[in-house]
C-alpha cells in the first residue's frame, strides 16, 4: 500500500495504524468512541501539496480560499458547486471534477475534507483516507475527524490558533475577536525583524542562553510600543543598541541611519 501522502506531510505512521473503529454512516448518531485526550496543536505545511475537497457548498468555496492562501494546490470533487467555487475554478485556482465521490479521489492527496451535506458519504470519503493513513476531516462531524481547524488571528506572519476542541465553533469565534483587537500588525513586523536577527545571533552567541537573553532584552524595551505608535526609527534604534551590546552585528538588518 503507497503511504506516500502522509510521509510527504512527515507523518509516515500517522494516522496510527491498526484496528480503528468501523466508521458507520449515521457514526455520530450512535456515538462513536470519545477522544481520552485532547487534539494535538501543530502547524503544517501544505505548499505545493494536494488538498481534496468532496462538496462544493459554501463551506467548500471557505476551505478553498484558506487552503489557498496557505499554498495548497485544491482539487473539488462535487457533482454541482457554488458560484463562488465555479469562480475560483474558472481562474484556474481550483481544480474540479464535477461528479459524485468515488474510491480513488482521495489517491495522492496530503490532506482530504468532507464537507457535503450527506453524511454517508462523508463518512465513506473519511473511511477511503484513513485506510491510506491520509488526515482527513470531516466538517460539523469531529468523531469523523483526524484533525480540526482552529479560529485563527492572522497579522502578517504572526498566527494565533484558537480551538475549542471541537466543542463549540461559536466560542472559537468569540474568542478570536475578543483577542485580536489587541494584535495589530507592529506584531507581525517585529516577528520578521526578529526572525531576520536569529541566523547572526546564532553565528554570534554560542548559547541559547545568550541568544534567549538578548531577545528578551529587545522584548523588554517596548520596541513593540513603539512600532505600535508609528515611532519606527527609535524602535530599530533601541534593538541596535541591543545588539551591539551583546556583539551581534545588525548592519545587513536594520538601514543604516535608523541604527
Amino acid at each position: 500500500m503507497t503511504l506516500a501522502p502522509a510521509k510527504t506531510l512527515g507523518l509516515a505512521r500517522w494516522p496510527a495504524p491498526g484496528p480503528r473503529p468501523r466508521i458507520h454512516p449515521c457514526a455520530k448518531m450512535q456515538g462513536m468512541p470519545k477522544k481520552r485526550a485532547p487534539y494535538y496543536p501543530i502547524y503544517l505545511d501544505i505548499e505545493d501539496r494536494d488538498v481534496l475537497i468532496v462538496g462544493g457548498g459554501s463551506v467548500c468555496s471557505r476551505k478553498a480560499a484558506s487552503l489557498l492562501r496557505h499554498g495548497a494546490r485544491v482539487r473539488v470533487v462535487s457533482p454541482e458547486v457554488s458560484d463562488e467555487v465555479r469562480r475560483m475554478v474558472s481562474e484556474g485556482a481550483v481544480t474540479l471534477i464535477e461528479r459524485n465521490y468515488e474510491l480513488g479521489d482521495v489517491d495522492g492527496c496530503a490532506l482530504v475534507i468532507a464537507s457535503t451535506d450527506d453524511l454517508s458519504v462523508n463518512a465513506r470519503v473519511a473511511s477511503d483516507a484513513r485506510r491510506l493513513r491520509i488526515p482527513v476531516n470531516v466538517v460539523d462531524v469531529t468523531d469523523l475527524c483526524d484533525f480540526i481547524v482552529p479560529s485563527v488571528i492572522e497579522q502578517g506572519s504572526v498566527q494565533i490558533a484558537i480551538s475549542t476542541g471541537g466543542k463549540s465553533p461559536a466560542l472559537a469565534r468569540s474568542l478570536r475577536r475578543t483577542i485580536e483587537g489587541s494584535i495589530g500588525p507592529e506584531w507581525g513586523e517585529l516577528n520578521d525583524l526578529l526572525g531576520s536577527l536569529r541566523p547572526v545571533a546564532k553565528e554570534a552567541l554560542a548559547t541559547d542562553r545568550d541568544r534567549k537573553a538578548m531577545f528578551d532584552r529587545i522584548l523588554d524595551a517596548g520596541v513593540l510600543e513603539l512600532l505600535r505608535d508609528g515611532r519606527r526609527e527609535e524602535a530599530m534604534q533601541r534593538i541596535a543598541a541591543i545588539c551591539h551590546d551583546f556583539g551581534v552585528s545588525s548592519a545587513d538588518i536594520i538601514p543604516t541611519g535608523q541604527q
